[in-house]
């Protein structure tokens, strides 16, 4: 049984402890503390409380966007990810049941037209995303008549709608409106386009970890998240997932 577990461990983490990528775009679920240089939020938290059950100890490995990521997948730089499910991206990940549901939506200005996603969707209408985001993989299917503009990273999109370009940005509600209120003529629509599925994903190659994974997330799901967890999630309104 030892050789065993040994070997679900070091499938699911070779270097001996548990790497955990994090988007640091996703400030619904990630949260860096500019003076302690800790990570805190929901995500952050449940690799705490996964790699504490694996009895090691983890490290955090930051980037920028989902695509940043994703682009590391057979890198060996990390060996989990909190990332949202998609479609698109089945074909490198295993994802996990999800953990969280957070709202995508889009930042337009005060004073322009758009009230649902149905206006925005018009033609010579311009759309900025952050590229291989879950948002932007949904709106390139769903989208018929706008047109979507590619950012590295939301905050370049959202500095590319304050600086008069485009029409619109799409991101993550919580980002979404810090930016409005901290910008004056900008406002969030209320209704969300999608539902994002935040899971924690492991490559294709490596289903052993994902099995490990999987069970670990839907124990939590049946049995309740930790108080931290929650605190976290109450804390930024994020919704946990239940079973």
């Amino acid at each position: 049984m030892a050789d065993d577990r040994a070997a679900l461990l070091n499938a699911l983490m070779p270097k001996g402890y548990l790497r955990a990528a994090v988007n640091l775009a996703n400030i619904a679920l990630v949260q860096l503390d500019p003076k302690t240089e800790t990570f805190e939020g929901v995500s952050p938290q449940l690799a705490r409380e996964f790699a504490e059950r694996l009895g090691c100890r983890v490290e955090f490995v930051a980037y920028p966007s989902a695509a940043s990521i994703l682009a590391r997948v057979d890198q060996n730089e990390w060996d989990i990810a909190f990332l949202a499910a998609d479609p698109a991206r089945e074909d490198r990940l295993l994802f996990s049941p999800a953990y969280a549901l957070i709202e995508g939506t889009l930042v337009v200005r005060e004073a322009a037209p758009y009230r649902t996603f149905q206006d925005v969707d018009a033609e010579g209408v311009e759309i900025c995303v952050t590229r291989n985001a879950a948002y932007d993989l949904y709106l390139a299917r769903r989208l018929a008549h706008a047109k979507i503009i590619h950012s590295s990273t939301p905050g370049e999109g959202l500095e590319l709608l304050a600086e008069g370009k485009h029409h619109a940005a799409a991101g993550v509600r919580q980002a979404l409106e810090r930016f409005a209120a901290e910008r004056n003529g900008f406002r969030v629509l209320a209704e969300p386009f999608l539902i994002i599925r935040q899971t924690i994903a492991v490559s294709c190659s490596r289903h052993v970890a994902g099995r490990l994974v999987r069970e670990f997330v839907e124990e939590a799901r049946q049995q309740g998240f930790s108080e931290n967890v929650v605190r976290h999630a109450q804390s930024i309104g994020v919704a946990l997932a239940e079973q």
